[in-house]
């Protein structure tokens, strides 16, 4: 029984970490970096995602073909300019009881300190997710996407269904 109990305490902490290495593993960034936009296609939904990032909100976006027909792009902020804060240290109190197979506790915490500014992040990130036109996988390369920040315009490369 102690060599069962030895076995299953070796053997069951290892899986909070594969777990969280996994799930790791599957989270990527999908936000751009500063200053820049970013267009995927998602060929299994035919579907094409618009991340824009800037200091300057963008006003409307929009995917134009060769004849110059224009697909509003419904833009959403995701994200504002903001202070980025670290946590202060704190310590924690707590009383506990058992007895009878019954048990129960309490426990309170308290900063040591107030948060301070570890960074201040100047962009704004909005995101644009749409169904490509009909015809957009055979004539995708005849397409461009136009983004519209404060007084300037950006156009871009429509992205590769591939």
């Amino acid at each position: 029984m102690a060599k069962a109990a030895a076995q299953f305490w070796r053997t069951t902490w290892i899986w909070p970490l594969v777990l969280s290495s996994v799930l790791g593993s599957c989270a990527g960034d999908p936000l751009p970096p500063p200053n820049s936009i970013r267009a995927t296609f998602e060929r299994s939904a035919q579907i094409i995602q618009l991340y824009v990032s800037n200091a300057q909100i963008p006003r409307g976006a929009r995917l134009v073909d060769a004849n110059g027909d224009q697909y509003p792009l419904p833009l959403t902020v995701v994200s504002g300019p903001h202070v980025n804060y670290s946590t202060p240290p704190s310590v924690g109190l707590g009383l506990g009881g058992f007895g009878w197979n019954v048990g129960g506790g309490a426990g309170a915490g308290f900063p040591l300190g107030s948060p301070h500014p570890v960074g201040v992040d100047d962009q704004f990130i909005a995101s644009a997710r749409f169904g490509a036109p009909a015809d957009y996988l055979q004539h995708w390369s005849q397409y461009h996407l136009v983004v519209d920040l404060g007084s300037q315009t950006l156009e871009i490369a429509a992205p590769s269904p591939t």
